[in-house]
């Protein structure tokens, strides 16, 4: 593990003791799921850690999580940092920094962190296929104002029109319209489980039976729970899971303005106003 990551996995140890002490289910996702299954620890160039739980336990994890977290670390969601722009938790490391590009001007907590996705199910009907996708569409148009990545000027021109009505500075309203809609989908009559929260779209959407119950496997030498049916859940989201990458595409994919595990992100903090911050260099 590289020092990254050891603060990661710190953080992944206390979830899963939270976890087991409020006898949730959960799954080690995307890459975490596939370091466990390939390297029985952290992929060696990964940047992140992807847990999910289906709902329900990830609602009791948001309502109970950080009073048994240790004191350092901060359970983020669209209820406890306002201007949090996700339909995600994460869970982050006060004592910390990581800034990514594309939230560096948010005033929220910027602690190293892992993410914590809720499970949802996903419609059989067409119809209501397609009436959940353009929801989804429509939330996410308005709330990438609240990024500062860089756009076309098509969608610069959206965002600005979005700024002048003020999206960017109140998204919790968006987040939670959104998170209801998809939530009112129940895993148990789906015969699809749907990560809404990861970018990879609908290699996200997979059936029940993946998740399953789980298995177990072996995480930097910590007990974890990955999806049962783990080849077919890696297979569909990468293809040749086993199979070595060119050394070009052992990267990380998360690009951050600032990263310092010694100092909090305060530090690093010049003003606040409107949601957002100006940065400053230590």
């Amino acid at each position: 593990m590289n020092e990254l990551q050891s603060v990661q996995f710190e953080m992944l140890k206390s979830c899963v003791e939270i976890f087991d002490k409020l006898n949730l289910m959960y799954y080690l996702v995307c890459g975490s799921a596939l370091g466990a299954a390939k390297y029985q620890g952290f992929i060696p160039w990964d940047d992140d850690l992807d847990i999910a739980l289906p709902r329900k336990d990830y609602e009791l994890f948001c309502k109970k999580g950080q009073q048994l977290l240790p004191k350092n670390l901060f359970l983020q969601n669209n209820n406890t940092d306002f201007y949090y722009p996700l339909i995600f938790s994460k869970v982050r490391n006060s004592e910390t920094t990581y800034i990514e590009k594309n939230m560096s001007n948010r005033d929220i907590h910027h602690g190293v962190y892992i993410d914590i996705f809720p499970l949802d199910g996903y419609p059989e009907s067409v119809d209501e296929q397609r009436k959940l996708e353009v929801m989804k569409r429509k939330y996410d148009l308005a709330l990438i104002s609240c990024l500062s990545n860089k756009y076309n000027w098509k969608v610069s021109s959206f965002i600005f029109v979005e700024k002048m009505f003020g999206i960017d500075r109140d998204p919790q309203k968006f987040v939670n319209k959104l998170e209801k809609y998809i939530s009112s989908y129940s895993l148990d009559d789906s015969k699809i489980w749907c990560n809404h929260g990861n970018w990879q779209g609908k290699l996200e959407y997979a059936p029940q039976e993946q998740y399953g119950n789980g298995v177990w496997s072996i995480f930097e030498g910590l007990k974890v729970r990955i999806p049962e049916k783990y080849d077919e859940y890696l297979t569909q989201k990468y293809g040749d899971w086993r199979a070595d990458l060119p050394e070009e595409q052992k990267v990380g994919h998360h690009y951050y303005e600032i990263c310092d595990l010694n100092r909090p992100y305060t530090d690093y903090i010049n003003d606040r106003k409107n949601g957002k911050i100006h940065l400053r260099q230590i």
